[in-house]
């Protein structure tokens, strides 16, 4: 062994331990109380399994700040969290500022379908609420998987974002959700993918019809990939760092880190196929083209058109002759002309659930897409 002699006046750093995380092992669920799968006996149902106080019900944006400061004092190795893409944005970028702050790890984070929309759900393959909270506690298998989000010009991270026509799209979905006052059933049918589809038909449509022509500049910051169709497949072609990617008119200009918009709707088929990028996509197809393959070769995105253009990049900007709707995760933030995207820093670590165990009396009930927990009878 060598031993090196340590100068006199040095004054040694005391060497700091970490301290316990007794909570590393255990996984917090945060929900938002205010979206509509979040009812009173969802609630019920997971406060008889979920150990007590590890289950917080948010209900405010200061309610979900004091949670997510605790999550992260406690250390939880884990946190799902509940209340749609809206939620993901809101809560992971608290637990993002809060961990940092405590200069702590940022738990692994995972989904439990209880949104509208539930993107970020079906693409780490969320099923039905309690049975996916049942294999958490059991803790059943599961994996880690990175995911590199999108981060925008003030620092959001979110799992798709865009301007133009799909920033339309999503206000109008929420003005009409706002006016379906009356029976639960008119607010069910106005927040369900009917819903969607008649804000786009009925509202944002005919608006986008009569507007003026959009010219959008978009440039990379690093070199970036672009996806051509060919007979063989896609390929990628390398632009090299700040090379205009696109400068003419378009309707819609967005970027997204997993495929999906809400209900399904594979807006970037080539997200997560790339590591260190997300997928631009830039939408310059005429209105009835779109609409007569709307489904299902544009919902699957399958569908390929000359105007139709994909890119993998990594940090870009985006600047509109005038201002366009703007969404982030879902959620409309009114008008933008300039914004830059770009991966985020640190991917985040999110929770994928294998097969799912489930508890003693109860079955799996598949019905369509949807897989149910049912209790057996006695």
């Amino acid at each position: 062994m060598i031993l090196h002699d340590v100068p006199a006046h040095t004054t040694l750093a005391p060497i700091r331990v970490p301290a316990p995380r007794p909570f590393a092992h255990r996984s917090a669920f945060l929900l938002n109380r205010n979206a509509r799968a979040v009812s009173d006996r969802l609630v019920e149902r997971l406060a008889a399994i979920v150990p007590a106080g590890d289950l917080f019900l948010s209900r405010t944006l200061d309610d979900a700040t004091v949670f997510a400061r605790a999550i992260a004092r406690r250390g939880y190795g884990q946190v799902f969290l509940g209340g749609g893409d809206g939620t993901l944005v809101t809560t992971m970028n608290l637990l993002r500022t809060h961990t940092a702050a405590e200069g702590l790890p940022m738990p692994s984070v995972g989904v439990l379908k209880l949104g509208t929309g539930n993107a970020m759900a079906r693409a780490l393959g969320a099923l039905d609420p309690l049975v996916d909270a049942h294999h958490i506690l059991q803790r059943g298998a599961a994996q880690q998987r990175t995911v590199d989000f999108v981060e925008t010009d003030d620092g959001v991270l979110t799992p798709f974002a865009g301007m133009g026509y799909d920033g339309r799209v999503l206000n109008d979905y929420v003005w009409l959700k706002e006016r379906a006052h009356g029976s639960p059933v008119t607010r069910a049918l106005a927040e369900s993918v009917g819903g969607y589809l008649g804000a786009m038909l009925f509202k944002s449509v005919p608006q986008e019809s009569g507007a003026p022509t959009t010219n959008l500049r978009i440039t990379s910051r690093h070199d970036a990939w672009f996806l051509r169709a060919t007979e063989r497949g896609d390929v990628e072609e390398r632009i090299p760092a700040g090379t205009p990617l696109f400068e003419g008119n378009a309707a819609t200009v967005c970027v997204g880190s997993i495929p999906y918009f809400g209900f399904g709707f594979m807006m970037f088929p080539f997200a997560m196929q790339k590591a260190g990028h997300v997928q631009l996509r830039i939408v310059g197809a005429p209105i009835p083209s779109i609409l007569a393959n709307l489904y299902p070769k544009v919902w699957r995105g399958t569908w390929r058109h000359p105007r139709l253009l994909d890119f993998h990049v990594r940090d870009v900007e985006v600047q509109s002759d005038r201002p366009l709707p703007y969404q982030i995760g879902g959620d409309a933030r009114g008008q933008q002309t300039n914004l830059r995207f770009r991966v985020s820093e640190q991917p985040v670590e999110m929770t994928v659930l294998g097969e799912r165990v489930v508890p003693a009396g109860h079955t799996v009930l598949q019905v369509g897409p949807a897989r149910m927990l049912v209790r057996l009878p006695r």
